[in-house]
């Protein structure tokens, strides 16, 4: 193991040194104190499980402080050709969630980004909570609830980092109300490129703070946010209603989205066959008597599908019943097959973390570590039906799809400022297992 380790420390010097770090004299001239670990298997893959990308060196950082120190020594070095660039590569790494190797360096330093503090601590009169980059928003969610006080907005699935998602997008059904994750941030500190450790808020170094939201980790690595906070729910009133029709599911989505007032969470899924309706029911503590002739000859217009609209309503319990008589008020507007809604009350804490239970599910049937081709798309509101067929006729029909197709609507003036088209967006989210999503599709 030592002499790993001594090829290790060589390898990383002599990448560095390719990069014309010529003021380099020994390891700890460049990283002081902080360890670089001989890579790890996890450090070359990820949850897509489709790219793998061997890095020479991992770090764990304890500190924003360890990081600046690798980012100073590298952007340190003199000017050199595309090839020492790649070869210098630093790629974050929170819990790896990533689909095609964006949290891969090949050849080069893997950060991981766990390794960093995860305290959550809530102040300023639980006005917002500041929270270490490597938390997981599970983690967040738990210190938050002990204030009975949550974020706003969430991923359907909380075992990813607080540093990860915000360095995406962080979507989902609460979107259409508060924004993405990344539009529900105060401040960030961040380690520039340069090594420079930046506090930046919408007022201070704006333009880095809203680089770095969304931004890949191609403009710096995050460690600590600062994340608004509202007072939390005890339970939620779940419902789930099914449509044999695109038009009357995704009109009556958009009917939700227009009520923020009343309504706290909105999306959907295509039931394609038997399988997506009993996966999708593992988290749903209801029973669903609904058995539709599922891949039936649709009259000439290919296999019948069907289509799950679900929202939630939060329940604070100031008044009897008060969110059982929104949700009665609500779903009379709908235009679902009826009777085919059902609705069950859930511990607030159950329902962010319903994604968990699907998880050991397919964990329990060797599903979880395949590969995961998955394709997220925003789809202009008035060619979601268009891209539905699409979807239909060039990946689902083949009959050997087996996945999740997430549909259901953003208001874009919810997303940051950044020229984006006002009005209603349609999110379509395509999961596959085992390389069946993987088909091109050529979009008109």
């Amino acid at each position: 193991m030592a002499l790993k380790a001594v090829y290790l420390y060589a390898a990383v010097v002599a990448l560095l040194l390719c990069s014309s770090a010529n003021f380099i004299q020994s390891p700890s001239d460049v990283f002081g104190p902080v360890a670089l670990l001989e890579p790890t298997p996890s450090a070359a893959r990820d949850f897509g499980a489709v790219v793998s990308e061997a890095p020479v060196a991992v770090m764990r950082p304890g500190s924003a402080a360890d990081i600046a120190r690798l980012l100073g020594a590298l952007s340190s070095a003199g000017p050199g050709s595309r090839a020492r660039a790649a070869a210098a590569a630093v790629a974050a790494r929170g819990a790896g969630h990533s689909l095609h190797g964006q949290a891969q360096a090949r050849g080069g330093i893997v950060v991981e980004t766990r390794a960093l503090p995860r305290a959550v601590q809530v102040a300023d009169g639980g006005a917002y909570a500041d929270v270490g980059a490597g938390a997981l928003w599970v983690e967040v969610l738990e210190e938050c609830l002990r204030a009975g006080l949550a974020p706003r907005s969430w991923t359907d699935y909380l075992y990813l980092t607080v540093g990860g998602t915000l360095s995406n997008g962080g979507i989902s059904g609460q979107a259409f109300k508060h924004g993405p994750q990344i539009s529900n941030v105060l401040e960030l500190e961040v380690v520039a490129g340069t090594g420079e450790v930046v506090t930046c808020s919408p007022t201070r170094s704006p333009e880095l703070f809203f680089a770095v939201l969304g931004g890949l980790g191609q403009f710096g690595i995050i460690t600590r946010a600062r994340i608004p906070l509202q007072v939390a729910p005890p339970k939620v009133r779940w419902v789930r209603a099914f449509y044999d029709s695109f038009e009357s599911f995704t009109r009556d989505q958009e009917l939700l989205v227009s009520m923020p007032e009343l309504v706290d969470y909105v999306e959907g899924f295509m039931v394609l066959n038997e399988h997506s309706l009993r996966s999708s029911s593992v988290a749903f503590p209801a029973e669903v008597n609904f058995a539709p002739d599922i891949g039936s000859d649709g009259g000439g217009e290919g296999k019948k599908v069907y289509y799950c609209l679900e929202f939630a309503v939060h329940d604070f319990r100031q008044q009897d019943s008060a969110a059982d008589h929104v949700v009665e008020l609500v779903s009379g507007k709908l235009s679902f097959l009826r009777p085919h809604a059902y609705s069950v009350e859930v511990a607030y804490f159950d329902f962010l973390n319903r994604v968990r239970m699907e998880e050991e599910s397919l964990r329990s049937r060797g599903l979880w570590d395949v590969p995961h081709p998955w394709l997220n798309v925003f789809v202009p509101r008035h060619g979601a039906a268009r891209f539905k067929d699409l979807l239909m006729d060039t990946v689902i029909t083949r009959g050997d799809f087996e996945g999740a197709v997430l549909v259901y609507p953003l208001l874009t003036d919810r997303l940051q400022e950044s020229g984006a088209l006002h009005g209603a967006t349609a999110i379509l989210s395509i999961y596959g297992q085992g390389g069946t999503a993987s088909r091109e599709m050529e979009i008109p």
